[in-house]
């Protein structure tokens, strides 16, 4: 995970940070509790037969095996930068956004891709082997089944990174050993710059987004087609988010609510609890003209807070009326004179 950035970990990224905790927590959740199956999605037979739509919009919250754990956890990380480039809840919205578009179009694939697969199955075998079916029934075929995780999400990410993100540097690799040509010196055994001996490889330019390229092509590649399908979905809504065609994509964003509590859920609660502990603490509503305070107990102000914050007060009333003061004072001048003024000048 090698790169030139001033700024390192999850410094100014809490959303990346909040994705990784999860990540790893679902994970180990659903290995200790024995809970795997109830995030698979395959049409045959929990949609199917089971009728079990919900898998649509839960098969993407966490992955089910080490290798997919790791590589997802290696590209959240280097999308951090994305949210450096997008603002946090701006990103959030972003992630929340291919999610749902992932799950649909994901969806819609699958369904299509198996029965077209069916088909055309059913006429190659009836029409030109002329072997009759046995019988009519649903058969799960590559795309009956996909591999949970947001793979979708992470490939929607991928061409945002390849998009906005600059490249930082180059670097080369040797692909061969070098080879010295033949020197050519004069009579005079004087080598000329054109003579010097020269060497010859073939090598390879890349870039600091290498491991990256690296990193996600294991990721399409690590369970084969269930793997495959999901990563194909996602390259597609990301290519059509980057040219503006996502429908909702532009000024959506998810409410300030919910992105702090994402963030930081144990703030979010205890601020949930002090407003309506301040709200009800006496038994009762506070009326909206009164000017006393209900301070919880430990909320209590000291009196030389109290001095501070008087004082404070009457400073800036003082400088509110010397500002008024002047103003009132100086002469209204015509605007000619100001004209002619900021010419002079």
């Amino acid at each position: 995970m090698g790169q030139i950035s001033p700024i390192r970990g999850f410094t100014n990224t809490p959303v990346t940070k909040a994705i990784c905790i999860i990540t790893t927590i679902l994970a180990l959740t659903l290995s200790i509790l024995q809970l795997k199956p109830y995030i698979k999605l395959a049409i045959d037979p929990y949609v199917i037969e089971y009728l079990q739509y919900w898998r649509i919009l839960t098969y993407q919250i966490s992955v089910i095996n080490e290798s997919d754990y790791l590589l997802v956890i290696l590209l959240w990380f280097h999308f951090k930068n994305l949210e450096r480039f997008y603002g946090s809840r701006k990103y959030f919205s972003i992630i929340t956004l291919f999610a749902l578009y992932n799950a649909a179009f994901c969806f819609i694939f699958m369904s299509l891709g198996q029965l077209s697969l069916y088909y055309i199955v059913y006429i190659v075998k009836s029409i030109i082997f002329n072997i009759p079916p046995k019988d009519d029934q649903y058969q799960s075929l590559i795309f009956n089944e996909i591999i949970p995780g947001p793979l979708g999400i992470l490939s929607s990410l991928y061409i945002c990174y390849g998009t906005y993100v600059p490249v930082s540097y180059h670097f080369k690799v040797l692909l061969s050993n070098p080879t010295p040509e033949s020197d050519n010196t004069t009579n005079d055994d004087v080598v000329t710059p054109s003579s010097e001996s020269t060497t010859s490889s073939k090598e390879l330019t890349l870039t600091n987004h290498f491991p990256i390229h690296i990193i996600y092509t294991l990721l399409i590649l690590n369970n084969g087609t269930r793997s495959i399908i999901p990563c194909l979905v996602g390259l597609f809504i990301g290519k059509i988010y980057i040219y503006e065609l996502l429908p909702g994509s532009k000024n959506w964003l998810l409410s300030n609510i919910i992105f702090r509590f994402f963030i930081s859920p144990n703030k979010s609660i205890n601020h949930i609890i002090d407003s309506i502990y301040r709200r009800f603490g006496n038994n009762g509503y506070i009326s909206l003209g009164s000017n006393e305070n209900l301070p919880l107990e430990n909320d209590t102000l000291s009196p030389n807070s109290t001095e501070q914050i008087d004082d404070a007060e009457e400073v800036l009333d003082e400088n509110r009326n010397e500002a008024h003061e002047i103003r009132a004072e100086t002469p209204v001048r015509p605007l000619g004179s100001q004209f002619l003024d900021t010419f002079r000048s």
